[in-house]
């Protein structure tokens, strides 16, 4: 629309242009014709000057100039305008007047009040200087109905073009976020300037990702190599706890090592865990199991802790809902939801796991009555081995919410942490629906009116 807007007021203004152009060299030359006759006639003999107009009115010209010839006082002597047209200047000036006789048409008319007194009048007709004008008229209106059209489809086709290669840019970038750094931006080569763009960001993911793997593969590799002599210490240590011999107060202090040996065992798990997660050879063993069944199963299995805990859990899972993914890295993903949940829920409190969103695009959502957490800290506890002043006191890692947001990274889904008013609420959205309504800035005033059900506790 922008570009036939574009296109229509060029040639609007082309035409004008034009337009006046010729309609003041139109004008020029009736001017100069009646001027001509006007001087013409004037010079002439007075007493032949009648016998001239009337012969003139019998062998009229093709090109039609009108004469009259009055007395002093405004009488027709000869001629074909009748009436002198008012008001006339008598100076030779060409003026535009409608002649009455002439049927009331606007004509360009010159007047001369000559030696003797008498009036002379020449007039000519504007009807072919009108039909010019209408005629141009139509060819601009036949003329920008093309050009508006043409200007139109060029329009679209340059905006499909355009819109088909960013829906492609726009896809890669979306597995880019998603997790997959070997994805790059398409690119042509030697293109325009977003084909060059896109090579510029290509060069940069190239070196990211080298700079990605190396850091990982030494994160891997550390925790590979601390794994095996940490096993060692605790074994050994567990070994000198369950032999012969009295311990005393030593014992105290074997339970409290081999217990931090287990938290650091804990971690290097979790983070090698994260590292499998995260590697792309992960969707190789992708299949198609039923996402219901896994929220329904992880329900039943926490909730003998927390009827332990005084903890009312329910479960809302209406139908099932058949994705594909890794169903044991989906079921790992809940199992920490799920547990984060009942281990921060008070007695007395509850905490609710639904399945909702529809069969195209389920949400996992785990709600609770619990401390919450605030919304500056909500970006902060997907880091790793962040943790939060209200769960210091409590036994993790600090790394389960890192490892289900690599979890949804990898099946396309969104984690989304919310306010419930009190307590927290975690989504797990289909990636489409998260970009619609899952923006984690605003997750507590999205999800904030949608569980209004839930007690308030006082």
């Amino acid at each position: 629309m922008a570009v036939a807007g574009l296109f229509a007021t060029s040639s609007l203004l082309l035409f004008a242009v034009m337009f006046w152009l010729a309609d003041a060299g139109m004008l020029r030359t009736v001017d100069r014709s009646v001027l001509e006759q006007l001087v013409l006639l004037s010079e002439r003999p007075p007493d032949l000057l009648p016998f001239m107009i009337a012969s003139r009115m019998d062998h009229r010209p093709r090109v039609i100039t009108s004469v009259g010839l009055f007395d002093p006082d405004g009488r027709l002597v000869v001629g074909d305008i009748a009436t002198i047209p008012r008001p006339l200047r008598l100076d030779k000036t060409v003026q535009t007047l409608a002649i009455p006789d002439a049927g009331g048409e606007a004509q360009r008319v010159a007047g001369l009040r000559l030696h003797d007194g008498r009036i002379l009048v020449v007039a000519r007709s504007l009807r072919n200087v009108l039909e010019v004008r209408a005629s141009l008229l139509r060819a601009f209106v036949l003329g920008l109905i093309p050009t508006v059209l043409i200007s139109l489809l060029a329009g679209t086709l340059v905006g499909l073009r355009t819109q088909r290669r960013l829906a492609r840019l726009h896809r890669s970038a979306e597995r880019i976020i998603a997790g997959d750094l070997a994805e790059r931006l398409p690119a042509r080569p030697a293109g325009d300037e977003l084909d060059q763009t896109a090579v510029i960001v290509n060069a940069i993911l190239d070196r990211l990702q080298e700079l990605v793997a190396a850091l990982q593969g030494a994160g891997e590799n550390i925790a590979h190599d601390l794994r095996t002599p940490l096993t060692w210490v605790r074994a050994r240590l567990e070994r000198a706890r369950n032999g012969p011999g009295r311990l005393g107060p030593v014992r105290p202090l074997l339970d409290q090592s081999i217990g931090g040996i287990d938290q650091a065992l804990a971690i290097i798990a979790a983070l090698l865990r994260i590292a499998e997660i995260e590697h792309v050879r992960r969707h190789a063993g992708f299949a198609e199991f039923d996402l219901a069944e896994v929220v329904r199963e992880m329900a039943e299995a926490y909730r003998p802790v927390a009827e332990e805990k005084d903890v009312m859990l329910e479960a809302d899972v209406p139908h099932a809902v058949r994705i594909s993914g890794d169903r044991d890295l989906m079921l790992e993903a809940v199992m920490n939801l799920v547990d984060n949940a009942v281990k921060f829920t008070p007695r007395g409190g509850r905490v609710v796991v639904a399945l909702c969103g529809g069969i195209a695009r389920p949400v996992v959502r785990i709600a609770d009555t619990g401390p919450g957490i605030p919304p500056e800290e909500r970006r902060m506890v997907l880091r790793r081995f962040y943790r939060s002043d209200k769960s210091r006191g409590s036994v993790g890692t600090g790394l389960g919410l890192s490892l289900v947001a690599a979890v949804a990274r990898l099946h396309h889904f969104s984690l989304c942490l919310g306010n419930n008013e009190p307590g927290c609420v975690v989504e797990l959205h289909c990636w489409e629906q998260a970009e619609t309504g899952c923006d984690r800035s605003d997750a507590d005033r999205d999800t904030a009116g949608r569980f209004s059900s839930f007690p308030r506790k006082k």
